[in-house]
């Protein structure tokens, strides 16, 4: 089940720092009410992005969540090479985790 607040702050991701993806990498559930806790969202940006870390930040200042959220930012050349290493986190991403946002092609 993805939580509409999930989607509705990758969208707004989406709509702001115009990545490739973004993937849900996990959400932590409350066990006693089932109600969302907080959750970890992966972009994938491309490689002409100019300044990832400020693009970071810009996110989390824009984008308004009730929910504490993480990111993980790669850029499309990293992401390629390690996601198709079963070593790392990139990888354990592509194959576990779900996309909620994906650029139109142009």
């Amino acid at each position: 089940m993805i939580y509409p607040e999930i989607q509705l702050t990758a969208d707004t991701i989406g709509r702001l720092g115009n990545p490739i993806r973004v993937y849900l990498i996990s959400h932590k559930i409350n066990p006693a009410t089932g109600g969302l806790i907080s959750f970890k969202l992966a972009l994938i940006v491309p490689d002409d992005t100019p300044n990832i870390s400020e693009l970071e930040c810009l996110l989390y200042t824009e984008v308004d969540c009730c929910y504490p959220y993480d990111l993980v930012l790669y850029k499309e050349a990293e992401w390629e090479s390690l996601s198709r290493d079963p070593r790392t986190f990139a990888w354990s991403i592509r194959e576990n985790g779900t996309v909620l946002y994906e650029r139109e092609s142009v």
